[in-house]
């Protein structure tokens, strides 16, 4: 199963999310019947400190998917054969601990 990312954006080159970025985090959203699941593998080098996955690794992983999210379905709603350009207005993350 091919994610949206590869189907509908091969060349994006995005640092969340563009497959074209060898650097990038690769994230991918793939649809599970009506629910669009986010997959990632983190590295050690995405690490804020031992264990812990970065602030800002975290964000992105929100704002790509979350993105993602809202093209597919509101090209979904559309009948339309490619997703929008979504962008985030805003969002926020809140670290516990």
């Amino acid at each position: 199963m091919k994610s949206l990312q590869d189907t509908f954006a091969p060349s994006n080159k995005c640092f969340g999310c563009g497959p074209s970025n060898p650097q990038g985090l690769q994230i991918k959203s793939f649809l599970d019947d009506d629910i669009l699941i986010a997959h990632f593998i983190p590295q050690a080098h995405h690490q804020a400190f031992d264990g812990v996955l970065s602030g800002g690794i975290c964000g992105t992983l929100l704002d790509c998917h979350s993105n993602w999210c809202a093209a597919y379905f509101i090209m979904k709603h559309r009948n339309a054969d490619a997703p929008p350009c979504t962008v985030t207005a805003r969002y926020a993350v809140e670290l516990l601990q």
